[in-house]
C-alpha cells in the first residue's frame, strides 16, 4: 500500500537544518506514527512521504517555504518589558514562552535588552532554514483499520 492522504504512516527519520544541526530523530526503534496529511509534520515533510511505500527509504531536502517558513523582518518586534512575564531572565538569547492578548501562545527569543523594552525575535528557530531529511517507512495503513 501506498502512502496517500490520510494514511497511517509509521516512520523513523532524522531532520538536519542546513547548517547540519540535528533538529530531531526517532530512532528506528521508536518509530513516529502520524495520519498523513492532517499536519502533524511540516507540509514538505508529508508531500514526500506521498507514495512511498513500507520498507521505503528516502532522503530528501525541504525548504524553508515548505518547512517553518522563511524568516520574517515583521516578527522581530520591540516588546515593552511590563508584557513580558514577572519570572523572565531578562537576557539575550533567552527563549520565553508567553501568550498573546488573543491567548495563543508565543515563544520569541531576546535579541536585544534595553532600558524599557526587548527586541524579540517570535520567527520559529527553524524559520529560513532548508531541512535535510532521511526518512525510512515501517508502516502504511489505512486509516479505517486503525
Amino acid at each position: 500500500m501506498k502512502v496517500t492522504k490520510n494514511s497511517i504512516v509509521k516512520i523513523s527519520y532524522q531532520l538536519i537544518s542546513d547548517s547540519g544541526t540535528l533538529v530531531d530523530e526517532t530512532g528506528q526503534h521508536s518509530p513516529f506514527e502520524l495520519t498523513c496529511g492532517s499536519g502533524q509534520l511540516v507540509p514538505g515533510f508529508e508531500r514526500a512521504l506521498m507514495g512511498l511505500r513500507a520498507g521505503d527509504q528516502k532522503e530528501f531536502t525541504i525548504s524553508a517555504h515548505d518547512a517553518y517558513g522563511e524568516h520574517s523582518d515583521d516578527l522581530v518586534r520591540n516588546v515593552s518589558r511590563e508584557t513580558l512575564p514577572p519570572d523572565v531572565d531578562v537576557t539575550q538569547g533567552y527563549v520565553i514562552q508567553m501568550r498573546s492578548p488573543e491567548g495563543v501562545e508565543l515563544v520569541c527569543r531576546i535579541l536585544k535588552v534595553e532600558n524599557n523594552s526587548v527586541i524579540a525575535d517570535f520567527n520559529h528557530p527553524l524559520a529560513g532554514q532548508d531541512l535535510f531529511c532521511r526518512v525510512n517507512v515501517h508502516e502504511v495503513r489505512h486509516a479505517a483499520s486503525a
